[in-house]
């Protein structure tokens, strides 16, 4: 929202382009995780978010100065997703594929999966990527 206000806009306008941004890059972070989760490429997304993490979080912050339109704040979100995904990744990388079959196998239906082994796993990078969503978000 900085460098909205910088170029002299309302502050509805930069409110309403800091939303815009956190649920477009909120709903496409969640949508490509449960994409690698179901191609079963948690290897895979470490490697890609890294290589994408820097460029895609520098053209996302220098765009409003370079582009002013109505597609501005989707475009930013687009470009923040490796920068959520990233602390997602590095504990899934870390996971062997055993685990979740083993769950599977013990009987432990989708629920239990979620609270039992999912939600600990991943409450901490959750945290961490809303909390660069924030900063983000106010910072673009």
């Amino acid at each position: 929202m900085i460098p909205y206000f910088i170029l002299g806009t309302t502050a509805h306008t930069a409110l309403t382009s800091g939303l815009i941004m956190a649920s477009t890059s909120l709903l496409l972070s969640a949508t490509l995780l449960l994409l690698v989760f179901a191609l079963r490429a948690e290897q895979h997304l470490y490697a890609l978010t890294l290589a994408l993490l820097l460029p895609c979080a520098a053209i996302c912050v220098a765009l409003p100065f370079f582009m002013h339109s109505a597609t501005s704040p989707f475009l930013q979100g687009f470009l923040l997703s490796p920068l959520l995904l990233f602390p997602l990744s590095l504990p899934i990388r870390t996971l062997q594929r055993s685990w979740i079959s083993t769950a599977q196998e013990l009987g432990a239906n989708r629920q239990a999966r979620l609270n039992l082994f999912w939600w600990p796993l991943l409450k901490k990078p959750f945290a961490c990527s809303l909390f660069l969503l924030t900063f983000f978000s106010i910072v673009q």
